[in-house]
């Protein structure tokens, strides 16, 4: 690649570096420390929790996989937050080139992949017990895990084409563009994004709803059956007294700890839908849009990568604590923490 200069231009639209300022340095270190946190947190509990073998190491693998993209997103951020103009040494060069963005894509799209793993499950345990039962065994977790894990990997491999380190002097970076506007490369993208983004997230999303329905189902089938039972028990016992009757009404009316658990789970599974949706999806829309080296283009073209970048960490921070929520072992321990911290603080 020839290059009239071989320092790289500091020349960059005062728009872009506003955003870059207000986004790389305050924004995402906020969302990575919430990452942090949420993932520690999640990892903690999950530890001290009763969950079955298979159950655990989904939720041990899914919290791993957000933890390892926390800590390799803190010198991608280091590296997005930096001028364009910075030189770096060979090796630093080289790993944000060509090892950063395989290893980010890898453990995101594991990620991913584990969720829907979690999620398979979790819809053939409300609509087929039996299948659920022959298929929920650790060995064949750990053989999913693996796949996915190496598929994940195969995936992003190619993504070390897309930048190149250059200038010998002042070692920097650059986006290939022969690489990029190549067809071969816009075929390798649009598989990359269904692979890694859309079927999973389809998937997720397919059957996620499916499970709400199935929830919402089951908690209407029995709230018809208590108040059939209430119904009955009034026409059965006519001549009780005003106290019986009652008691009678605050059981019919008061709903049970099960029907409460339900419920929330209903409201745990809609809040992941629509974190896959807003969060994952447009990231792979973003990775199909054609790169726009005019200046305006540039620009909106560097908004939605750092719109979506954000986003996409943002999901991964908070999605393993979401994940934990929905069990609920996991869930009472939680609220028992933190209402231990709340009543000592009250004491002091």
């Amino acid at each position: 690649m020839n290059n009239t200069s071989c320092f790289p231009s500091a020349d960059e639209p005062p728009d872009v570096t506003n955003l870059r300022n207000v986004t790389y340095a305050i924004i995402m270190p906020v969302i990575l420390a919430l990452g942090f946190l949420f993932n520690t947190f999640s990892l903690c509990v999950a530890g001290q929790s009763a969950l079955n073998s298979v159950a655990l190491s989904y939720l041990i693998a899914l919290i791993s996989s957000n933890l390892s993209l926390m800590i390799l997103a803190v010198p991608w951020l280091i590296h997005r937050s930096s001028e364009p103009s910075e030189c770096y040494s060979h090796s630093d060069a080289f790993y944000h080139a060509y090892i950063e963005p395989v290893l980010l894509n890898w453990m995101a799209t594991f990620s991913t992949y584990i969720l829907l793993c979690m999620s398979i499950e979790r819809f053939l345990s409300v609509t087929h017990p039996a299948l659920f039962r022959r298929i929920h065994l650790l060995p064949r977790a750990r053989a999913a895990l693996l796949v996915f894990l190496c598929l994940s990997f195969a995936i992003h491999v190619p993504m070390y084409l897309k930048q190149i380190v250059i200038c010998p002097e002042c070692w920097t970076l650059t986006i290939n563009i022969d690489t990029i506007t190549s067809s071969s490369w816009t075929a390798y993208i649009w598989i990359s994004q269904i692979m890694a983004r859309f079927i999973p997230c389809a998937a997720l999303i397919i059957l996620n709803i499916s499970t709400i329905f199935k929830y919402r189902r089951i908690i209407n089938k029995r709230s018809r059956m208590t108040t059939e039972a209430v119904s009955m028990s009034q026409i059965n016992t006519p001549n009780c007294s005003l106290t019986n009757l009652s008691s009678v009404f605050k059981k019919k009316t008061l709903p049970s700890s099960s029907s409460q658990e339900e419920k929330r789970q209903l409201k745990i599974l809609s809040g992941l839908v629509c974190l896959v949706a807003v969060c994952i999806v447009p990231a792979g829309v973003a990775a199909l849009l054609p790169y726009d080296a005019d200046d305006g283009g540039y620009y909106r073209y560097y908004t939605l990568g750092v719109v979506v970048e954000a986003l996409e960490l943002f999901h991964h921070s908070v999605v393993s604590f979401v994940i934990c929520l929905c069990n609920n072992d996991i869930h009472r321990r939680v609220r028992k923490m933190i209402t231990c911290n709340s009543s000592s603080l009250t004491s002091i």
